[in-house]
């Protein structure tokens, strides 16, 4: 069964949101592969007052999640995602690892 994250960056700025959304992430889907990650996908809230942006992903079973967060974010791949994007932008990050339930079409 797969690990799941749910990861929530917060952003500096609405702009800073719309280039992390719209460049950045879209790069980290041919990259993440690689790692043994796996994105479902990503959000933006309705009506949302702070610039954040919801992610999904999975890692293989047994992984541990914050070791391979850590090994891509030393790639070069990783490196290349992120080119033209100033990181202090991201203001945070919340992670929480999601347990399915055993009804859940996710595992």
């Amino acid at each position: 069964m797969r690990i799941f994250e749910l990861r929530v960056y917060t952003l500096r700025t609405k702009e800073a949101l719309d280039f992390y959304r719209e460049e950045i992430y879209p790069r980290h889907l041919n990259s993440f592969p690689l790692f043994g990650i796996e994105a479902h996908g990503f959000w933006t809230a309705k009506e949302d007052v702070e610039p954040r942006l919801f992610v999904l992903a999975s890692y293989a079973a047994g992984d541990d999640s914050g070791e391979v967060a850590r090994r891509y974010m030393q790639s070069t791949e990783f490196a290349d995602d992120i080119r033209n994007f100033d990181v202090s932008d991201i203001v945070g990050v919340d992670s929480t690892i999601l347990i399915p339930s055993t009804s859940s079409p996710l595992k």
